[in-house]
């Protein structure tokens, strides 16, 4: 026993001793992909402005969102190649209209996605049918939108609903996904 506790030692000591020594290879900074300006009054562009959020991986090609621009100002779903070739924009969030600021799939993804086989998930914080957030999937090459849930409105002084709205992230276990919300949600009445 106390061998094998001397042979652990020596490894991690001699794995220390690389490191230490300045054996470990030089890491290189390299800018991926440079959004393009926004335009106003809109803060229109063609690729997305302001990523947020982690990215995803799958083969050779990095997924991720960015709130702002896009076609509508609404943020974006792109990909880009590890190398920094082959930008692309997956999708771009539709218009918001109305007063609470309602459309189709949602607006300003606020996090990053997750990827199970070839299908990419994510939150946008605002946008849907009620104006307080979507949770949507997306293929890896673009293909099959959709909005998988649209947020519940809230009411009342405190702002208050059943499943809370503005969704930021998502997690999958098993066929689950699990996420959380900044705002809404059921909470007790204050003290009068």
């Amino acid at each position: 026993m106390k061998t094998k506790k001397n042979l652990i030692k020596i490894c991690l000591l001699a794995g220390l001793g690389l490191i230490l020594t300045g054996r470990t290879p030089a890491q290189t900074f390299t800018t991926l992909h440079s959004f393009s300006a926004t335009f106003s009054p809109n803060f229109t562009n063609s690729d997305g402005a302001s990523p947020l959020g982690s990215l995803v991986f799958a083969g050779n090609t990095l997924y991720g969102t960015a709130p702002y621009g896009g076609t509508n100002g609404n943020g974006t779903i792109f990909a880009v190649n590890t190398n920094g070739t082959g930008f692309t924009n997956l999708h771009s969030f539709t218009a918001i209209s109305g007063t609470h600021y309602t459309n189709s799939d949602g607006s300003h993804p606020q996090a990053g996605l997750i990827l199970s086989g070839n299908t990419l998930y994510g939150t946008a914080q605002d946008g849907g049918t009620i104006g307080f957030g979507t949770v949507f999937k997306l293929n890896l090459d673009g293909t099959g939108f959709t909005n998988l849930h649209s947020f519940t409105a809230i009411s009342g002084t405190l702002n208050t609903n059943s499943e809370g709205v503005s969704p930021r992230g998502l997690v999958l276990s098993g066929n689950t996904l699990y996420g959380t919300a900044v705002a809404g949600g059921t909470r007790d009445q204050p003290a009068g």
